[in-house]
């Protein structure tokens, strides 16, 4: 899960920035072209979308972005899911881009990314929507509802799940653990209990598939997403 989280961290919020270089670096061509950073486009259709997905167990930088940065520095581009992107690793960049949101820079996520979330979801709003959904969400999950409310749940969940572990011989130790924050978050999210209902939940938020190519075809990492996406609908 951290692993992922920082797959989608650094891809999605740092990505940005070549959407809109690229499609300014093709409208300046015969004026006054934009400098792309050096990096690889790969191959046709595909780019480095194949080396982009191939996993590691580490919790360490993901191996496709390190060996990027050992190559061409913090900023380069490539090209994900059918996308041309540039990635940035540099922490004040990225720091910039997030204080320039809607300013210098307009937000962008893969295709796959918004069929899956729907076009409400809290990553897509901007302005006043985006203020009032994200004082909603500090609401339950800020500091002060963390220390009052919230840790009693997190402690409560711990202590089932460690209960739950002495019952087996061996535990996937990174999918317990997230299926436990999960729980909780859930809980308060949208009030879902997993000790009242089949439980099974989690494991639909688990499938792997929301930054990927966008074909709808049995078989494909995309549409086993959007079958569960239908499922949770439900819940």
């Amino acid at each position: 899960l951290v692993t992922t989280l920082v797959v989608m961290g650094v891809t999605l919020i740092t990505v940005w920035l070549l959407h809109l270089l690229l499609k300014r670096n093709s409208r300046g061509r015969g004026r006054c072209a934009a400098t792309l950073p050096p990096g690889s486009m790969g191959l046709p259709l595909l780019g480095e979308t194949l080396q982009f997905f191939v996993g590691s167990p580490s919790l360490d930088l993901f191996p496709f972005f390190k060996r990027r940065l050992e190559k061409y520095g913090p900023i380069f581009k490539t090209n994900l899911v059918g996308k041309d992107l540039i990635v940035s690793l540099d922490p004040e960049l990225n720091n910039y881009v997030f204080q320039q949101e809607e300013k210098a820079f307009q937000i962008w996520y893969p295709e796959s990314f918004m069929r899956i979330l729907g076009d409400d979801n809290i990553l897509s709003s901007v302005g006043s929507l985006h203020k009032h959904m994200r004082n909603l969400v500090l609401r339950v999950f800020g500091p002060e509802n963390l220390r009052l409310v919230l840790l009693h749940d997190v402690q409560s969940a711990v202590k089932t799940s460690l209960d739950s572990w002495l019952e087996k011989p061996s535990i996937e130790l990174k999918a317990a653990a997230s299926s436990m924050i999960f729980s909780v978050t859930a809980k308060w999210l949208i009030g879902y209990e997993a000790s009242r209902s089949s439980g099974d939940l989690w494991k639909h938020y688990d499938t792997r598939g929301v930054v990927t190519f966008p074909l709808a075809i049995p078989g494909t990492a995309f549409y086993r997403c959007l079958q569960v996406q239908s499922c949770v609908e439900d819940v």
